[in-house]
């Protein structure tokens, strides 16, 4: 069973081609286990994007964004293996985030989804009070009621951009192609702020690695 926090690390990158294998084996047999092993990291998980890019995902639950402060992540993070060492420079499109939970609406399942919507996303400041009204109280909970959304979290970024991440769990990949969804992202509120959307990047993962 997952336990869920208040923190989010979340990472989007491509890898050449050609280190693609090493870099699986790499991620799924060290990396993930080293980060989940320090205290405050709750869950790891690694998708494979199908929809939008960069090519893979990874989020890392953690009771909160402080944990990301503390001594022994930082130590990990500054003193990598001989593993990480060789595969690190071949990272393409890196992006990294920090992130604290806003809310989280829906029943998430007890173990990893098989697929992950994330979608980054921000607003000018004249709008944002109104964008985060929006999405709290018309745009997230109408796209959880879609059937096949287990449920959805919205995070802030402490580092990092765009500002915000909504990331909705899913049981198939074909839930954004039903009628249900599009009616459901598609409210008068929303034709009304999609204007004044920045920076907007989504992407459909497919559940490639999970632990716990």
């Amino acid at each position: 069973m997952i336990e869920h926090g208040r923190g989010l690390l979340a990472v989007w990158m491509d890898i050449p081609a050609q280190i693609e294998e090493d870099f699986n084996h790499w991620y799924n047999e060290e990396h993930i286990a080293e980060r989940v092993g320090v205290p405050g990291f709750l869950s790891g998980r690694r998708y494979l994007s199908l929809e939008g890019a960069p090519r893979y995902i990874a989020l890392y639950e953690t009771l909160d964004a402080q944990v990301l402060k503390s001594q022994t992540y930082l130590g990990v993070l500054n003193n990598p293996t001989v593993w990480t060492k060789n595969i690190q420079p071949h990272f393409q499109n890196f992006v990294r985030n920090e992130y604290e939970l806003m809310l989280t609406l829906g029943t998430l399942p007890e173990q990893a989804a098989p697929y992950v919507l994330t979608v980054r996303l921000e607003t000018d400041p004249a709008h944002e009070t109104e964008f985060n009204e929006w999405y709290n109280t018309d745009h997230l909970p109408a796209l959880v009621g879609v059937p096949g959304v287990y449920g959805a979290r919205r995070y802030r970024a402490t580092a990092g951009s765009p500002t915000y991440l909504a990331v909705y769990e899913l049981a198939n990949r074909e839930v954004r192609q039903g009628e249900a969804w599009k009616k459901a992202r598609d409210s008068a509120w929303t034709q009304k702020l999609r204007p004044h959307f920045k920076n907007s990047a989504a992407n459909v993962g497919e559940l490639l690695f999970a632990m716990p």
